[in-house]
């Protein structure tokens, strides 16, 4: 398992903000649909103060993994978890997951929320190895056809670890 080394945007520069922007925004157009794929600008960065982009490389300047959480008051919605193709199924995924939740639970948070197309399992079993439970399923969610779930994650009933 490669050893993660995971990074907020908002630590670091606008340039090195933005280079790291811009990866993560190639990485998204190869790994979601159009109509999914996330814009990863310059006011993620600068205007969106609730917004979080944390960013995972091994130690080299290559992205393997970024996921976008927005915090409202003690809920924070977890917008995209993303492993690079090339790296998944190294356990990255859970190595992430568990440092979202730590930080969370360090900011005071009490829940994670997400919503998941019924239809990609190994994102579905990521969540619940990490303790998500499905609360919500919505037909047509994502698209026609294409089921969304709202899974959460109870944070306060929760041990770190």
């Amino acid at each position: 398992m490669p050893n993660l080394i995971i990074s907020d945007i908002h630590s670091l520069k606008r340039n090195e903000a933005l280079d790291i922007l811009s990866q993560i925004a190639r990485v998204e157009k190869k790994t979601f649909p159009t109509n999914e794929a996330f814009g990863f600008g310059e006011d993620l960065w600068r205007k969106k103060p609730n917004t979080r982009v944390l960013y995972a490389t091994d130690g080299g300047s290559e992205i393997i993994a970024y996921a976008v959480y927005v915090r409202q008051k003690g809920v924070a919605l977890l917008h995209k978890v993303c492993v690079v193709p090339t790296y998944r199924r190294q356990g990255i995924g859970l190595q992430l997951m568990s440092y979202i939740q730590q930080r969370l639970r360090k900011e005071g948070c009490q829940s994670i929320q997400l919503w998941v197309d019924q239809a990609r399992e190994p994102a579905r079993a990521l969540y619940v190895r990490c303790g998500f439970e499905e609360r919500e399923v919505i037909p047509d969610y994502y698209a026609p056809g294409r089921t969304g779930i709202r899974m959460v994650l109870d944070l306060d009933g929760e041990h770190a670890g």
